[in-house]
């Protein structure tokens, strides 16, 4: 047998499961391949499913039992045939995940009944054996579709390429054990910045596609800022005829006054989004818009000045969408049609996304316009407003009870805490570490995404063959020693890594700065600092075999080097893979 198909150890399995027992030898995978189960649990384990028929180590996918006829999903039933895969749906929940995982869940969108996280994103708990007999699974939906992503991880990595089998005669092999496994926190994420550089949605598939295999489950979408607007709002079409779009963008290498003189726009299209949302949810990923205000908000003013503080419409210089990085000092204004215009865009924004949670930014927000403003200082004279920064909070605070009413739970940067935005909301902290300790001796559900740590858009090294980074010129760089060196303090809701995207350019550099980086992301999210960093980079080894066979462009482990194809094509747009 070719040794590329060589079974490997299950500690190689990332993120790394709480508990594993490894048995002697190992089992063959049978060329045809029968599974027991509930179809509710089969279609959890279609990840795996897909993988054994898509290398062609098996021949044929049946299913067994009187609850398995499911001819709609592609499985046959043969009553005569022991199954090798058996999968039962446990919905009892479990400690580690709290008493919140069993409670009923209130219908999607129903006004003033906001999930508790652990009801809207699922508990990922499971049990997994390999034995001489087959596969057994049990767990709840979230943790089967974990499972599904482990003994993707447990398979010969070149069986996770598609055809590796087929005509060679080579048997996929998993090792024989024991997993008991279960995350440490609840919210495991990744961000992507659509705005800076637009990113095709066939790549937001694939990213789908990544981060459940990272056991993963939510995938973030930072859809507005100054150099653009991705979202079609129906109530204001300007929004993508105009705000889609710059006039060109500032050149490379940064920081620099020049501009490259090409055009750069996008926007997706709601049946898309959509689309994307349902993709996801097959993975058990939750897809989480991201509307930036009051502050980066310089594209939605070009469209609509009426938005802004000043009458843009009639300025010799009326803004533009931006072409620069950095932080622009324009705000929306806070005249009661402006609030209502926000309420219209977010209500569009719900009917595409139905999870649970909507970010509103609140980042670098500037006072500038508001301090030099009339209709500011009136209103907070009105409102009994100490001070400008608190006209933020104001804001906000009126946005988050009108997504509370709609059954939404609202997350917003570190910086809407000086603000002073109630503590009902998710606070994602991003600045610096002790913003995340602040955050909970606030009394906020926190997010840890502190820069230092987490942001994807740092380069991996200085070596100088690296591609640029945010703070590169500044010796700033973000390694996977780095990464994970840090250890979230105990209570916050989870973990998420952004990417932002001024210097990545197209979905080849954006894999490149994700992987293997997301591993230790995924690492920190799903089992916290338990693991030497050792053994962790020892597992990352056969983690980059997998991405070589799944086609995934990546950063290779052994140095900056840049390994991608010339053009992005999605060939696997309709996989479960």
């Amino acid at each position: 047998m070719d040794n590329s198909f060589a079974a490997p150890h299950p500690s190689s399995v990332l993120p790394t499961p709480a508990h594993i027992r490894v048995d002697e030898g190992t089992v063959v995978v049978p060329l045809m391949v029968t599974v027991a189960g509930a179809p509710e649990a089969l279609e959890a384990m279609r990840p795996f499913l897909r993988g054994l028929e898509d290398c062609g180590a098996v021949k044929r996918v049946r299913s067994v039992g009187p609850d398995a006829a499911d001819s709609d999903k592609g499985y046959a039933s043969d009553h005569a045939t022991a199954a090798f895969l058996r999968v039962s749906l446990d919905d009892r929940g479990c400690e580690p995940c709290g008493d919140d995982s069993v409670a009923d869940d209130p219908p999607d969108g129903e006004r003033g009944i906001p999930k508790s996280p652990v009801q809207a994103l699922g508990c990922a708990c499971y049990d997994l054996r390999v034995t001489a007999e087959g596969i057994e699974v049990s767990g709840t939906l979230g943790g089967l579709r974990a499972a599904a992503q482990t003994l993707l991880s447990l398979l010969p990595p070149a069986c996770l390429m598609p055809g590796s089998a087929q005509g060679s005669g080579a048997q996929a092999l998993l090792r024989r054990c024991q997993i008991q496994d279960r995350p440490r926190h609840v919210w495991r994420g990744v961000m992507i910045d659509t705005v800076r550089h637009f990113m095709p949605i066939g790549w937001l598939r694939q990213l789908v596609r990544i981060a459940a295999f990272h056991k993963l489950n939510v995938v973030r979408l930072h859809l507005t800022d100054d150099q653009g607007w991705r979202v079609p709002i129906e109530a204001f079409p300007r929004l993508t005829t105009v705000s889609s779009r710059r006039r060109e963008t500032v050149g490379m290498p940064y920081p620099t006054e020049e501009h490259d003189g090409i055009p750069h726009g996008g926007f997706y299209t709601k049946d898309e989004l959509r689309a994307l949302v349902a993709y996801a949810a097959q993975f058990g990923i939750t897809v989480v818009p991201e509307i930036d205000l009051p502050g980066h908000m310089v594209a939605a003013i070009a469209a609509y000045p009426q938005w802004g503080n000043t009458d843009q419409s009639n300025s010799e210089t009326p803004l533009e969408v931006r072409t620069t990085w950095g932080v622009s000092e324009d705000i929306i204004n806070t005249r009661p049609e402006t609030l209502a215009a926000l309420k219209t865009i977010l209500d569009e924004v719900m009917e595409i996304f139905p999870s649970a949670f909507i970010h509103i930014g609140g980042d670098e927000a500037p006072t500038r316009d508001w301090e030099n403003s009339e209709e500011v200082a009136a209103l907070m004279e009105r409102e009994g407003i100490a001070t400008v920064r608190e006209v933020q909070g104001w804001i906000m605070d009126d946005l988050v009870d009108y997504l509370q009413e709609q059954g939404r739970t609202v997350i917003a940067w570190d910086e809407a805490m000086d603000a002073g935005i109630d503590t009902d909301v998710v606070i994602q902290a991003w600045r610096d570490p002790d913003k995340v300790e602040v955050a909970l001796a606030s009394g906020y559900r926190t997010i840890a995404s502190p820069q230092q740590h987490f942001y994807l858009d740092y380069q991996h090294s200085l070596d100088p063959a690296e591609p640029p980074g945010i703070g590169g010129w500044r010796g700033q760089y973000l390694s996977m020693g780095k990464l994970y060196a840090y250890d979230p303090p105990e209570g916050i809701l989870g973990i998420e890594a952004p990417l932002w995207t001024e210097f990545v350019k197209t979905p080849q550099r954006a894999s490149f700065q994700l992987l293997p980086r997301l591993a230790g992301v995924a690492e920190k999210a799903w089992c916290g600092s338990r693991v030497p960093e050792g053994d962790f980079m020892e597992a990352l080894q056969t983690q980059e075999m997998r991405y070589c066979a799944l086609g995934w462009d990546h950063r290779p482990l052994s140095g900056p080097g840049i390994r991608w194809s010339a053009d992005f094509e999605d060939k696997t747009e309709g996989s479960d893979l």
